[in-house]
């Protein structure tokens, strides 16, 4: 008899698949009216605060599908720790570490709420953010519903002055303007219908609202702060050069804008960010 030799490539997905079943094994029958998607990797400082301000929500009905991207910290074991306390919390443990983008794709598959929220595991929700989210969904039947947000340093002190934004956004308004902090978002689970996070792009979450946005998709936004969206020093927002270099790409390489409008684009970002982080 002939013995099976797997690839590393699919040992991996082998030992994906059997995590997301593991994770699947763990809920409750009822069906969370919000998903909530946290990415984790070596947040060990921060991700326990992330957590708890779910459980603080107002709203009772949802699930917090936590993926552990093979962290080399102690994140593991405190997701784990808060998944024994809690049975809406889903922990999953990725076998390798494959980024933000793959790991939010895995919680995707998971998800069984008819709202999709993210949360990232180093920012902090206000107790009545879905709540007040899901009140603007009623009132407006959008597909996607962000809020303001304010900004914090590593200490939890503010850092930068509070951003409050539109109450409607479209997407031309976000080439030069991304309205849409991650961690504010809640999208209806029916818009993400085929849809996934890529990560051959720097900020994939800003690529998802463009493709979203170009599907036809309507956007909507609660003014009130309801997030504080941690700015830490080495993070990704932090590096502001890398953030420009890779906005260009999403314009040229995924948009295909033409020169001119990239250019002008760019010069809407840049001036739009120095207004933000003053």
């Amino acid at each position: 008899m002939e013995t099976a030799v797997l690839s590393g490539e699919q040992v991996y997905e082998r030992k994906a698949a059997d995590c997301e079943t593991s994770a699947a094994e763990k809920r409750s029958e009822s069906t969370p009216l919000v998903s909530v998607i946290m990415p984790a990797y070596n947040a060990e400082k921060y991700i326990e605060q992330a957590i708890r301000s779910v459980q603080k929500q107002t709203v009772r009905s949802w699930e917090l599908i936590v993926v552990d991207d093979r962290s080399t910290d102690k994140t593991a074991e405190q997701i784990r720790r808060l998944a024994a306390e809690d049975m809406r919390i889903i922990p999953v443990y990725s076998e390798m570490n494959h980024g933000a983008a793959e790991s939010r794709n895995i919680a995707l598959r998971q998800c069984r709420g008819e709202f999709i929220a993210l949360l990232d595991a180093d920012d902090i929700w206000r107790p009545q953010k879905l709540e007040k989210q899901l009140e603007k969904a009623r009132e407006t039947d959008a597909d996607i519903i962000y809020t303001s947000y304010a900004m914090i340093d590593e200490q939890g002190k503010r850092c930068y002055t509070d951003f409050i934004v539109e109450e409607t956004t479209n997407l031309k308004a976000m080439l030069n303007c991304n309205t849409i902090g991650c961690s504010t978002v809640m999208m209806k689970a029916k818009a993400l219908s085929g849809q996934s996070f890529v990560s051959e792009f720097y900020h994939e979450d800003y690529v998802m609202w463009l493709s979203l946005l170009k599907a036809g998709c309507t956007a909507v936004g609660v003014r009130d702060i309801l997030v504080d969206y941690r700015v830490a020093r080495g993070s990704r927002s932090f590096n502001k050069l890398k953030s420009a270099k890779n906005r260009w790409r999403v314009y040229r390489d995924y948009l295909k804008l033409p020169l001119i409008p990239s250019v002008k684009a760019m010069v809407g970002y840049a001036i739009n960010g120095l207004k933000k982080y003053r």
